[in-house]
């Protein structure tokens, strides 16, 4: 028996002290082709990108979006 990863499109990618927002193919953020390429990482159908590449700002609303998110899948179910 082999052991799997598992990701949800709705969830933050925490890896060695770094943080990563996840994003589909077509809602990637403005300019992601100036970010540095190794501060994104690509699993499946998701595209990780390093938090560092974001203003505090951006970061705060991501997260409050995504949790939002969260809570809303979570009652729909």
């Amino acid at each position: 028996m082999s052991n799997k990863l598992k990701f949800k499109s709705n969830q933050i990618l925490k890896l060695n002290n770094q943080i990563y927002f996840p994003y589909l193919i077509h809602n990637l953020p403005n300019k992601f082709e100036t970010f540095p390429i190794n501060s994104i990482i690509k699993i499946n159908t998701i595209i990780y990108i390093n938090s560092n590449n974001f203003n505090k700002k951006y970061q705060t609303n991501y997260i409050q979006t995504l949790n939002y998110s969260n809570i809303n899948s979570n009652n729909i179910k």
